[in-house]
């Protein structure tokens, strides 16, 4: 088939769901298949056979970013003669359209729960672009299939969109399991025995970088032994404030991006990623093959694909009661003995190789051949 993929960025150095990107079009055309990434970014390592077609974007507010990037690539369409689209990026109309993004008009309840502060929000210029796309993206005329990466997504399209459920595909993640992979035996242990905790994302707002902030302050007042590594791009400042005035500065630290990220999952012992809205959080997958457990939320669409108290551990979603939650799993892990916790390494590394980029990719050229929708 001619594929054309539509992703803003399609890049191994940048966050899950650009490398999400860079890994399907590697993977379709190791299959055979001809493809076309329409992107404004295109990154380096990705198949020699695989076409890039440069969009331009406008990138004087967010708001002309998102809409430009959308208005050139289906322009850029023309002529392509592409057999299937499938859109990574908002944008319609096209053959199947993924879910790589957070659903808008979900996540704006989460970051906004005063209606009133929300209805406002809808008059920004880039919230309105956004929810806009999706209304349409959503609509049954304007995409012939929808493909998530979780049930959570799921279920907060058909709650929300009345778009057919028998069009919408659950396709999970697959992860490079030689990129990722676990570390020869066990890592050091930490001179003082303690726990050494892993958080990785950007948005550290939506990422819940703050209750963990907060539990890491409970948990040295009760005695557990553990530090955090803060990996990410983002504003850090608030957050090493907040670690100051509560006294925590000395167990966390913030390291900023990485470009060997798998390292960062081989030298600690749990993720940590209480994320509070995530269709399905990439990282989680990532330490999973590289032999660690993860502690997720049940509003991260990763969480389907943990076993609470075998390869990790799964908490409620919701930032009310949040940090609690998170102290006392990490207590319970803190307090298995060593070959307790080399066992969740274990059971993470058997767990993540149900999930290979070549699977994903040829669940999702079924879906592609069978979305007959016009």
């Amino acid at each position: 088939m001619r594929i054309a993929v539509i992703r803003e960025e399609c890049s191994f150095t940048k966050g899950g769901a650009e490398r999400y990107a860079a890994n399907l079009c590697n993977s379709l055309a190791s299959l055979g298949h001809e493809v076309f990434v329409l992107s404004a970014k295109f990154g380096t390592g990705l198949n020699p056979a695989i076409r890039h077609v440069p969009i331009a974007v406008n990138r004087l507010t967010s708001s002309s970013r998102t809409r430009s990037f959308h208005e050139n690539a289906q322009k850029a369409l023309v002529g392509l003669n592409a057999d299937r689209v499938f859109a990574l990026s908002r944008s319609f109309p096209a053959d199947a359209f993924r879910v790589s993004d957070p659903i808008h008009r979900f996540w704006m309840r989460i970051r906004y729960p005063n209606r009133v502060v929300r209805a406002l929000q809808t008059l920004n210029p880039r919230h309105r672009t956004i929810l806009k796309l999706e209304d349409n993206i959503f609509e049954a005329a304007h995409t012939g299939v929808i493909v998530t990466n979780s049930e959570l997504s799921k279920t907060i399209i058909l709650a929300n969109h009345p778009f057919p459920a028998e069009r919408i595909h659950v396709v999970y993640n697959g992860v490079d399991l030689k990129t990722f992979a676990p570390s020869v035996g066990m890592p050091p242990p930490e001179p003082d025995g303690g726990a050494r905790l892993l958080f990785v994302g950007q948005d550290f707002k939506r990422k819940g970088l703050g209750p963990l902030v907060r539990a890491m302050a409970v948990l040295k007042s009760d005695g557990v032994k553990c530090r955090l590594r803060v990996v990410g791009r983002d504003k850090t400042e608030p957050y090493e404030r907040l670690a100051r005035e509560l006294g925590t500065a000395d167990v966390i630290s913030f390291e900023g991006p990485s470009g060997k990220i798998q390292e960062a999952y081989r030298q600690a012992d749990l993720l940590v990623f209480p994320s509070l809205y995530d269709p399905f959080a990439n990282v989680c997958l990532e330490a999973l093959a590289c032999g660690l457990p993860v502690l997720t939320t049940t509003t991260n669409g990763s969480s389907e694909v943990v076993t609470d108290g075998h390869d990790g551990y799964v908490v409620d979603g919701a930032e009310t009661g949040l940090a609690e939650n998170l102290i006392a799993k990490i207590k319970a892990f803190a307090n298995l003995e060593q070959t307790q916790q080399q066992a969740m390494r274990q059971h993470a590394r058997v767990k993540a190789e149900r999930f290979t980029t070549e699977a994903n990719a040829r669940r999702i050229v079924d879906v592609l051949t069978e979305a007959r929708w016009k």
